[in-house]
């Protein structure tokens, strides 16, 4: 059911999305140029091919399984998502919103202090056929891998055929979507990520990953989810049939952090070029592990010094070898907000604060051992 927008003016709190970076994407998303494929069939056999294809899509609603966070992990990233934070998603009310001929559903939710995360599932409305597809509809259709092989397979197409191909085969239209979660500018931490994965059913889940500075401290996390469908028109990629674009609010628990350490920091590790190491420490919440270094510049230090020096720090165990990775995947320097101090940040897929860990660096620099303080 679609919300009403409370008294809080949550939009307000978020940039709007400029025209021209969106047109931009929407550009970038369409510019593999579609050639018109050369073999024909008759109207009424792929009328009928395609009736009792999208049928047999539908039934499979009940029985077909609707991909979470932790199918996404383990299928693109050989991650473990914590139970705890299994059980916090699979705790998470869903909530639905129409847009043109697309029902969105967000099915998980997760926040604490370093990440956000929500699913998104995405299918037509009730009464709408067609085909479903995220942001490249114009791309060919194994380029999301075995997964989206898989919807081809169903569909009783070729998975080098695009999206567009395969709906002009077809001959029903063909929709693409998005479902991006938006943070207020103030929280956000290092960039953002999305990717979809297709269910049994015909429909798609969209994942989308944003990054915290470790700044949110309030029980709720107020925040967006921006929406759009279009209808495409196979025959012209730069001009869709139908188009609609939505923010819609949403509110996410912010878990807390469990255990917080910090390391001792050895002598020989407090200088890194025109950087000091000035700490070390050690975030556990129901995601994992985070670990934050803080390093102070020096005299003569600039921001690209600090991506030139710092960018390839590293967390390991102490022998050497790297830790599972943990949910956030885009570790680094996270924070040049407060110079001259920089924050660097990384996770680490493990359930308990280590007691040693290494800390390695760029230029071949032998990793350095850490130690919890007492």
């Amino acid at each position: 059911m679609k919300r009403e927008m409370d008294p809080l003016k949550l939009r307000n709190a978020f940039e709007p999305m400029p025209d021209g970076c969106y047109n931009a994407l929407m550009k970038a998303a369409r510019s593999v140029k579609e050639e018109k494929t050369v073999k024909r069939t008759a109207f009424r056999t792929a009328v009928v091919a395609a009736c009792i294809i999208l049928a047999a899509m539908a039934a499979a609603v009940a029985a077909g399984s609707i991909l979470g966070w932790n199918d996404f992990f383990k299928l693109y990233h050989n991650v473990a998502v914590p139970q705890t934070a299994q059980e916090i998603m699979a705790a998470s009310q869903p909530e639905s919103f129409r847009l043109g001929d697309v029902v969105f559903t967000v099915r998980e939710r997760y926040s604490d202090a370093h990440l956000a995360m929500i699913t998104t599932e995405a299918h037509l409305a009730e009464g709408v056929t067609g085909i479903i597809t995220a942001d490249a509809p114009f791309d060919p259709i194994s380029a999301y891998g075995d997964n989206s092989a898989a919807v081809a397979a169903r569909l009783g197409v070729d998975p080098g055929m695009t999206w567009a191909e395969a709906a002009r085969q077809l001959n029903v239209p063909l929709y693409s979507v998005t479902a991006m979660l938006e943070v207020p500018e103030a929280l956000c931490g290092s960039e953002a990520f999305a990717d979809p994965l297709f269910n049994e059913d015909g429909s798609l889940s969209y994942f989308s990953l944003q990054p915290l500075n470790g700044t949110a401290d309030a029980a709720q996390l107020v925040c967006q989810v921006w929406l759009r469908v279009e209808r495409e028109n196979l025959d012209d990629p730069e001009h869709p049939m139908n188009e609609w674009k939505a923010y819609e609010p949403l509110s996410i628990a912010v878990q807390p952090t469990l255990d917080a350490r910090e390391y001792a920091v050895p002598a020989e590790a407090q200088t890194q070029g025109n950087f000091t190491l000035e700490s070390v420490q050690a975030q556990l919440t129901p995601s994992g592990v985070h670990l934050i270094a803080v390093f102070a510049a020096q005299a003569g230090a600039t921001e690209e010094k600090a991506y030139e020096r710092l960018r390839e720090v590293r967390f390991v165990q102490p022998d050497g070898s790297e830790y599972p990775t943990g949910m956030n995947l885009s570790g680094g320097i996270s924070n040049l907000d407060q110079w001259p101090q920089v924050e660097v940040k990384q996770m680490i897929g493990t359930e308990k604060i280590p007691e040693r860990i290494g800390m390695s660096f760029a230029g071949g620099q032998q990793p350095i051992q850490l130690t919890l303080k007492k």
